[in-house]
């Protein structure tokens, strides 16, 4: 009988500290809205997502993108990465899109995510969000107004 008090015991304080090592590690998430269907806004509305470390290093997050085309003519949702690469969907007007991918590969080729019109005549309105898992934390920011532009082209140049 009191080897089975034990037994439970030793149990209970694996399940405690196994269940503390899971809230230690719980999702993390942020976002960032934009509107370019907003004449202040324009050219250069979008987000920017990416993941960091305490150290500031980054890391892997999926981020997601909610868009649509306020626009009467059609255009693009453009994804560019900061080694230039980037990524386009057609979007025809009053149509929306919604996406998510993968980034933060070791290699730092896609260490943050930028979504905008691609200078298209698409007036995009919408959210990006990052969720980042482990000891990152995620970090969206939005590219709207005169100073956004310019925050958003320290981490992707538009």
């Amino acid at each position: 009988m009191r080897r089975s008090g034990v037994l439970l015991r030793l149990i209970l304080a694996l399940i405690a500290v196994l269940g503390l090592r899971t809230v230690a590690n719980a999702d993390m998430s942020d976002f960032a809205l934009f509107d370019g269907s907003n004449p202040a806004n324009q050219p250069n509305s979008g987000a920017v997502c990416y993941a960091t470390d305490a150290s500031g290093a980054n890391g892997p997050f999926t981020y997601h993108v909610a868009v649509a085309n306020f626009s009467a003519l059609p255009g693009e949702v453009r994804i560019t990465y900061p080694d230039g690469d980037f990524i386009r969907f057609p979007i025809l007007p009053m149509a929306s899109l919604t996406f998510s991918q993968a980034a933060g590969s070791p290699s730092g080729n896609d260490k943050a995510v930028r979504v905008s019109n691609g200078g298209s005549n698409a007036q995009l309105a919408g959210s990006m969000s990052a969720l980042t898992v482990h000891d990152h934390e995620p970090h969206c920011i939005s590219c709207d107004g005169a100073t956004g532009d310019g925050d958003c082209d320290a981490f992707v140049p538009n």
